[in-house]
């Protein structure tokens, strides 16, 4: 029967307590049933809802999780049972609830079909219900006849395969529940599930390699301290990385961990605690289980095919797109540190495994033994290829362990086993050439469990190292990058935040006298910021890093300081002095000498607004730039002032390569003595030279006209003597002559 010529058998509820099996009268009574409701409801007041289109998501009024379907590969004379447990969602009760097997008797037979299903509404196709004695199941009491908000009850539901009346194609069937309520055919909950129904095993196998990822979102705070106690759940018998661990431990199975989860349960190990919001600390609760889990993987890795993430799991599709792929170079480098782990080889996972040509490029630049991506990344090629520059990249089934058909909840270790059932099958049926091979990455404590089960008889488990070992296959390096992709990269908002603390972190580095435990600590902290983990999570990101930028700023800008007056007076010469003091504040880790960790190396430089006029030349702590924990450095800064006034001056500290550290220090530098006070005692000196040589100049001028004034006042006299007077004497002048 073709997908387009669906046969839909749709029967009303049984009653309750029916089993009436004869055709006719359990027709009529069912008609009745109907009918009665009908009349109930038009009395009540009450209009039934219409069946929604098919082409329209009903809305669900309760919640199916599926917790078992047996068997997963049924055979056409067998029987299957499915059960699970109903959750009441809504806000008014579920009136004489009933679960009631489903199916639809199409058969799926390709990869688009399979897709297809997986993107439909819970409602298409429409299908049918059985209603035979065991196919479905009261989810009440005669005491307790509704499910009330909020409430659950568990189900189980069977039937003949050959009374689902499939189609004899074998292929994927979809089969499923639904949930009514008082009688009324119209499904109040649904929930669908792939099944493959084989009448013979394909004649192909299908080669199936299974890598379990061992990571968890960072933590790491500082040595001994974690910003949460998550990792303590995950490796506590039943968490998340406990099932991984398990899974990892299976036959033919292989593992990738991420050395910074290893780093994180190593300090568990050792005693740790969990810094609360407040910045209060608790003491940890893991750190038994953590080393019950450094030792299976440590087991692990002498009988397992084993490999090695970049360290903190970076997002490398954000890095690269925001050329910050250094980043990606010290979470290398950061991995390489780790000794449990450093021997392993290097397997490149960008966040959900999917990549374009910078996000590629990246990765291979890191020369990985191999980059793993997702076959629709890649467009179906696959499972080993080989970029031109000979990089190699291996491709797992995007979908072998996704989740099932909606609604949800569809991602439970149910709809996750048929689903990987019902894509092997169509790969295993559907692959040119011989030797077709699969890769499953399991990640989720679902994906785990849903691992827990028998293999087909059509696939045979491998190492990945097998695959790995295979003759990549020609690739002309076709990706595939949706923009839902890019938009799932972490935030701008988020790679700053990274990029800032990155740059505190280095700074720090590189202040300290002896930076090489610091330098492990920077590649490390750039790659937790960034990680891919982070991704729709800027509000736990931002809270992760906020503490760490705290405590670097309060390091870098509060206990290595500058002491100095903000107003000094100097001359206009040279060999004037400042005194200056660089404080060394933070607290000793060792023995608080210049050989303590905790010891800084620094210099002083004096930045001036004119130089023309101002010049200090820089300071350096004796002895060798070194200043040891909890002491202090006073030193002359030399001065050259070359004109009057006051100019502004900024004093910064700064490691040996140039990075600023400390707050920034304003003086104000006024130049007064010998250059004012010269110039004031020579202006005087001229005024008063000139007031002085004014003042002689005229006095001489007035000595030499009262000299010049004498003979004509003489003359004068002689004028006014009697002319009688005047002849003797004239007489008298010349006699004598």
């Amino acid at each position: 029967m073709s997908r387009g010529c669906t046969r839909v058998r749709v029967h009303p509820s049984p009653l309750p307590t029916s089993g009436l099996r004869t055709g006719g009268l359990r027709t009529g009574v069912l008609l009745l049933v109907l009918l009665l409701a009908a009349g109930v409801a038009g009395v009540l007041g009450l209009v039934a809802r219409p069946l929604p289109a098919a082409a329209d998501e009903p809305e669900a009024l309760a919640s199916i999780r599926l917790t078992s379907i047996s068997p997963s590969l049924p055979s056409r004379d067998g029987t299957l049972t499915i059960e699970g447990r109903v959750t009441n969602t809504s806000k008014e009760p579920l009136v004489r609830p009933q679960a009631l097997l489903w199916r639809d008797q199409s058969p799926i037979t390709d990869a688009d079909a399979l897709e297809s299903a997986l993107e439909s509404d819970s409602n298409v196709p429409l299908g049918s219900r059985l209603v035979e004695e065991g196919a479905f199941q009261n989810l009440y009491t005669p005491d307790q006849p509704d499910l009330a908000p909020g409430r659950s009850a568990t189900f189980t539901v069977s039937a003949r395969v050959a009374d689902l009346a499939l189609a004899p194609t074998d292929g994927v069937y979809l089969v499923g529940v639904h949930v009514t309520q008082n009688g009324i055919p119209v499904a109040v909950a649904r929930s669908r599930v792939f099944l493959p129904v084989l009448s013979s095993e394909p004649r192909r196998t299908l080669q199936k390699a299974t890598l379990v990822v061992l990571d968890s979102r960072p933590s790491w705070l500082a040595p001994g301290l974690l910003v949460d106690d998550h990792v303590a759940r995950d490796v506590a018998p039943g968490g998340r990385l406990r099932v991984l661990m398990d899974a990892a431990s299976r036959r033919d199975a292989s593992y990738a961990v991420d050395p910074s989860l290893v780093a994180e349960l190593q300090t568990m190990r050792e005693g740790y605690a969990v810094r609360a919001k407040d910045g209060t600390t608790t003491p940890g609760t893991g750190q038994a289980d953590a080393d019950r889990w450094l030792a299976d993987l440590a087991r692990l890795r002498d009988g397992h095919d084993g490999y090695r993430l970049l360290y903190g799991s970076p997002d490398v599709a954000a890095l690269a797109h925001a050329r910050q792929t250094d980043v990606l170079e010290a979470a290398a480098a950061a991995g390489r540190r780790v000794e449990a782990t450093a021997d392993l080889p290097l397997l490149v996972l960008p966040t959900g495994g999917a990549a374009d040509a910078a996000t590629l490029q990246a990765a291979a630049a890191l020369a990985p033994r191999a980059v793993v991506l997702s076959d629709s990344a890649t467009r179906g090629a696959g499972p080993l290829l080989q970029t031109g520059s000979g990089t190699s990249v291996l491709t797992y089934t995007a979908g072998g362990l996704g989740g099932g058909p909606g609604p949800e909840p569809q991602e439970d270790a149910v709809h996750i086993q048929q689903r990987s059932l019902a894509t092997s099958w169509i790969g295993t049926t559907t692959a040119e050439g011989a030797g077709a091979a699969q890769v499953h990455v399991v990640r989720t404590k679902a994906q785990a469990t849903s691992t827990d089960q028998t293999d087909p008889p059509w696939t045979r488990s491998t190492p990945l190292a097998t695959v790995l070992d295979r003759a990549p296959a020609r690739w002309d390096e076709d990706l595939r990058y949706p923009a839902s992709a890019a938009d799932d990269e972490l935030t701008a908002g988020q790679l700053g935040a990274a990029e800032r603390l990155d740059s505190s972190e280095r700074t720090w580095r590189d202040l300290l006298a002896d930076p090489g435990t610091a330098t492990a600590e920077v590649d490390a902290a750039a790659a937790r910021a960034t990680s891919g983990s982070w991704r729709g999570q800027r509000g736990a990101s931002a809270a992760y890093l906020a503490p760490q930028q705290a405590s670097l700023d309060s390091r870098l800008t509060d206990q290595v300081r500058i002491s100095t007056s903000p107003k000094v007076s100097t001359v206009a010469q040279q060999g004037v002095s400042l005194p200056i003091t660089i404080r060394n504040d933070l607290p000793a880790q060792g023995d608080g000498g210049t050989d303590d960790p905790a010891a800084i190396r620094v210099r002083l430089v004096f930045e001036s607004d004119n130089s023309r006029r101002l010049t200090i030349k820089p300071v350096t702590p004796e002895p060798g730039g070194v200043l040891a924990p909890g002491s202090g450095y006073t030193g002359n800064a030399a001065v050259t002032a070359r004109a009057n006034g006051t100019v502004p001056v900024v004093a910064q500290l700064y490691t040996e390569s140039g990075r600023k550290v400390g707050r920034p220090v304003p003086i104000e530098v006024e130049v007064t003595q010998n250059g004012t006070t010269g110039w004031v005692i020579a202006v005087v000196a001229g005024i008063v030279l000139a007031v002085s040589t004014t003042y002689r100049i005229r006095q001489v001028g007035r000595e030499r006209a009262r000299q010049e004034a004498a003979p004509d006042q003489d003359h004068a006299a002689l004028g006014s003597v009697p002319s009688s007077e005047l002849g003797a004497e004239h007489d008298d002048a010349t006699v004598g002559s």
